[in-house]
């Protein structure tokens, strides 16, 4: 009976590191991770409109959105559009 249990756990785990990883080393995990905070600070400075540190949540998660999604993103389109005019 244990060694089922045991068996899932271990594969929930590898689970686990696999969605971690994925968060932590591709672009499009650390994108999405950027717009699930800057949601998740939208959705508690809505719910707490007189929490003081909602500015703070808030230009936290808009930086590192722009590190995540905006940056890479500009980048890429000025690489892809000045290789096309070369």
């Amino acid at each position: 009976m244990a060694f089922p249990l045991i068996a899932a756990a271990g594969m929930a785990f590898k689970i686990a590191k696999s969605v971690y990883d994925w968060t932590q080393k591709t672009p499009q995990g650390r994108a999405t991770m950027a717009g699930a905070g800057l949601l998740a600070s939208y959705q508690h400075t809505k719910a707490h409109p007189n929490d003081p540190l909602n500015g703070h949540h808030i230009g936290e998660a808009s930086k590192k959105f722009g590190q995540d999604v905006v940056n890479p993103t500009v980048n890429s389109l000025y690489r892809h559009v000045r290789k096309d005019l070369t």
